[in-house]
């Protein structure tokens, strides 16, 4: 007989429970060993950096790429911050400067952030989530009563559940704690059933840990939605408890959360501070209300991978599907929760799980009536719920599947419900079955309207792998097996499906790529207190993972100042979360060169020194940034002695040329010999060069000419020959415009409607002619004109390596502005003594100066962070006292379940 809710386990029990936790340790440990041995990378950087070189990839790991952009970047610039002894509260290298742990997807003053300083510190941080949310799983089952069997399924489930599978950022951060909130909510009842009158306290220690973890965890959306189901798992315990033990019981449960919240106050008064001054887009109102996965899809969320891996586009709604989709619950887990409902132990919490997991799903697919209800409760709508709400449905199902073993497996008829009597009635005992050829029959009906031949193997092996899971089953139903073999079968076969199906996108993920980071060491020893700002390479966030301030960013919430000056100042073409090279909105409001080329003063004003632009190719020059991936693409193959000419009637009369880039195919880095271009304008031709031992597949290539073509009437004509090697090279055609035709041939032949990916560099005033640094991954163009210095003060000398102190001369009182972002928080000293800081125009500070030499000194903290300090040692202190030691365990065994 297995253990009832609180009384000490017997050696057998204790044998599988330590079996149990040896698993939900050992097991996240070794789906990711690939990786922990580097025979996949799992470096975010490799796919959202744009660094590197090499990169073999056999497909995506993750569906947000915010797992690079703002996780990793973020994250790795809080670890810094908290190792080196400093309280993460700003980044400097982001935008105008704007706080770090206040945005809280960094997770800045999260406990295992600092893991994120380590090569690979994203895959030790997430093992070791999934570690915690496997032990107090097991440890809440245990709790409630259940055998060792169902505690270990339980926890494997929810280790390897979808959304940990699809995500890696931020958002899985919470997810962790959930069990650990919900076993306070557990030891808190039995302390109330095993107490008299109130004498015994204590009980509400782990919820005050777990909800505080939550909010340090950096994704309050994820938390507030799990707190949503911890709520009403608490309502569904209420039953059975006497009037008075259920309002001790509420009030403990008040007291933990209570201590959670003092707990998270730091974090808390961050993050509520700077809302008041933050752009925080669609979430800023009821932006997602609307939001729903088709329900054509449904099938998706139990056989994950019909269609193909993670962003195949197999359907025309399959970009808007992805970029919505949150995790899925595979065939065997729904199954296994539907036989768990049944049993009377437990009964209430089984059917509150029950219809939190209907409703939910019913919400993420638009389910009529059921959606709405949902959707009504405050919140929910402020934040994409497709993408949020799984985790917790997920938690709901491991937990019904793990009851559903426990009640096979139970010795305990009256107790279990009599659940072997059950599985003989032929309805139940075909029920796991019927629900695998049922949705069997879905997935041949969903071919028809998926039919895609890119994933034609996806779908086999879907179908394969979900009718051998229906024959298992069936195999398990029909023998005269004992409820336990039948139970461990059962589990045996849902555990394995979800690990193998967790499997797909960490296995088929990078296999090789090199970060090329000599641009980075360039701009470190070059950039000084001043910002560079990206075209391409370094994208947004990755310069406060190297410390080099960028002025691009990819963010929420954001500072509104900022968004706004962005808006008005430097690129109105953005969609204010990002500020890059992705996210512009029309094409006819300018590319982000242009804007930049039309606001080059905005620019210098906020301190730009540097432009960080592709290789191979003048970000300013004509005709640049023709991507060869438009759709109808041609390669143009040269072979020694090959020839490719074209005419380009419309290239500006005022323009001279000094260079020419085209857009090349080496077959892998492999083409060799050299390529030779010839550009004339009239009668008047120069040529130029290349080593194709050097150039980059899939870049443009760019060719100095021996002297310019000087500004004239005459036509441009260019051709390239490849000379010498053994290996072709490709040049890169595309459909050609309607307005501009273009005269394309390759070796004589005519390719009507064809025109080569090229780009024509004149000399841009604005900037050095050449990039002043260049590698295989960027080219850094530098500012003619010096930008606005980052400390400034009329008439004084002004000595400065480091953002947060200046010495200044000056000979008279003055004004020192700094172009930092200002914000409520930001202090000052001068020689020592306070004194204000203030808005110095739309973004920036300032600080009065006296005569003479003053040394200032600066400093950001959240306002009001001493009240937070001491709310934290009131919550350290609350939640020690919900761990006292608690007695009457007999009298908790007996009214436990």
């Amino acid at each position: 007989m297995p253990a009832a809710a609180g009384a000490p386990p017997d050696r057998n029990s204790r044998n599988g429970f330590r079996t149990a936790f040896i698993l939900a340790v050992l097991m996240p440990v070794l789906a990711k060993l690939h990786q922990i041995l580097h025979l996949r990378l799992a470096n975010p950087a490799l796919m959202n950096s744009d660094l590197v070189t090499g990169l073999n990839a056999d497909g995506v790991s993750s569906l947000d790429p915010n797992v690079g952009f703002t996780s990793q970047t973020l994250g790795h610039r809080a670890a810094l911050d908290l190792l080196s002894g400093h309280l993460p509260w700003w980044n400097p290298y982001e935008g105008v400067g704007m706080p770090l742990a206040g945005e809280m997807q960094s997770a800045a003053l999260f406990p295992l952030t600092p893991l994120l300083a380590l090569p690979d510190g994203q895959l030790y941080m997430h093992i070791a989530m999934q570690i915690i949310a496997g032990i107090f799983t097991v440890l809440l089952m245990r709790r409630l009563g259940t055998d060792a069997l169902a505690a270990g399924t339980a926890a494997l489930l929810f280790e390897f559940n979808g959304t940990y599978a699809w995500l890696a950022n931020a958002v899985i951060n919470p997810i962790c704690f959930l069990p650990m909130i919900l076993l306070g909510v557990e030891d808190v009842r039995l302390t109330v059933i095993a107490g008299r009158e109130g004498t015994r306290r204590g009980g509400w220690g782990w919820i005050g840990l777990g909800v505080a973890l939550s909010l340090y965890a950096g994704f309050p959306e994820m938390a507030y939605l799990d707190g949503l189901l911890a709520a009403a798992w608490t309502m569904a315990r209420l039953p059975g408890l006497e009037r008075r033990q259920a309002a001790m019981y509420l009030a403990r449960l008040a007291l933990g959360v209570g201590a959670g919240v003092l707990l998270a106050a730091p974090i808390l008064i961050a993050f509520l501070g700077y809302l008041p001054h933050a752009f925080v887009g669609a979430h800023g109102g009821e932006g997602y209300r609307y939001v729903r996965l088709g329900q054509e899809r449904l099938i998706t969320l139990l056989m994950p991978y019909l269609h193909g891996r993670l962003t195949d586009a197999t359907t025309a709604d399959a970009g808007v599907f992805w970029g919505r989709a949150g995790g899925y619950i595979g065939m065997m887990m729904p199954a296994m929760a539907v036989m768990g409902l049944w049993a009377r132990r437990w009964r209430g919490l089984r059917l509150t799980l029950g219809a939190w997991s209907l409703f939910t799903i019913a919400t993420l697919y638009g389910v009529p009536g059921l959606t709405h209800l949902v959707t009504a409760v405050p919140m929910v709508t402020n934040s994409i719920f497709t993408r949020y709400l799984p985790p917790s449905f997920e938690f709901a199902l491991a937990v019904l599947a793990g009851l559903a073993c426990h009640d096979l497996a139970s010795h305990d008829l009256a107790q279990a419900g009599d659940m072997r009597r059950l599985w003989a009635r032929p309805l139940f005992r075909n029920g796991a079955a019927a629900l695998a050829l049922l949705v069997l029959a879905a997935a041949v009906l969903s071919w028809g309207r998926f039919n895609d031949a890119a994933v034609l193997t996806w779908y086999r092996l879907s179908m394969g792998c979900a009718a051998a899971l229906a024959l298992g089953v069936c195999i398990l139903a029909f023998p005269r097996l004992d409820g336990r073999r039948q139970a461990l079968g059962l589990a045996a076969f849902t555990v394995v499906e979800a690990i193998a199906l967790f499997l797909v996108p960490a296995v088929w993920t990078v296999r090789a790529g090199t970060l090329q980071l000599g641009g980075i060491h360039f701009l470190r020893q070059n950039l000084g207190l001043q910002r560079f700002y990206t075209l391409g390479p370094i994208q947004p966030n990755y310069g406060s993972f190297y410390g080099v301030a960028s002025l691009n960013h990819d963010d929420l919430p954001l500072p509104a100042a900022w968004t706004r000056y962005v808006h008005d100042h430097l690129d109105d073409n953005t969609t204010g979360v990002t500020f890059g090279p992705y996210g512009h909105l029309d094409p006819s409001r300018g590319s982000q060169a242009q804007n930049l080329m039309r606001n080059l003063d905005a620019f210098r004003e906020v301190g730009v020194k540097y432009v960080v632009a592709p290789p191979g190719i003048s970000p300013f020059g004509w005709d640049a940034g023709q991507d060869p991936n438009d759709p109808g693409h041609q390669p143009l193959r040269l072979d020694d002695g090959t020839r490719v000419t074209l005419e380009v009637p419309d290239y500006p009369a005022g323009n001279e040329v000094h260079d020419v880039s085209v857009m090349l195919g080496t077959y892998g880095d492999k083409s060799d010999g050299a390529l030779l271009v010839t550009a004339c304008r009239g009668d008047v031709c120069a040529t130029g060069r290349t080593d194709l031992a050097t150039a980059r597949d899939g870049r443009y290539a760019r060719i100095s000419l021996d002297h310019p073509l000087l500004p004239g009437s005459a036509p441009v004509t260019l051709e390239w020959r490849k000379s010498g090697g053994a290996v072709p090279v490709v040049i890169w055609a595309i459909q050609g415009h309607a307005g501009r035709p273009r005269a394309l041939a390759l070796d004589g032949v005519p390719k009507p409607g064809w025109e080569a990916v090229i780009g024509l560099g004149s000399p841009v005033p604005a900037f050095v002619d050449a990039p002043i640094y260049s590698d295989a991954v960027m080219d850094i163009y530098e500012m003619r004109q010096p930008p606005a210095p980052y400390f400034q003060a009329d008439g004084c000398a002004i000595d400065a390596t480091v953002r947060v102190q200046a010495a200044v001369d000056c000979p008279a009182p003055a004004t020192l502005t700094r172009r930092e972002l200002y914000l409520p928080g930001w202090t000052a000293t001068v020689n020592g003594q306070d004194s204000p800081v203030l808005r110095q125009g739309e973004l920036f500070q300032r600080v009065a100066l006296p005569a003479g030499r003053s040394v200032v000194e600066f400093h950001f903290r959240p306002p009001f962070m001493p009240l937070g300090y001491a709310a934290f040692a009131a919550g350290l202190l609350l939640t020690a006292l919900g761990w006292r030691t608690w007695r009457g365990r007999e009298k908790a065994s007996r009214a436990g379940s």
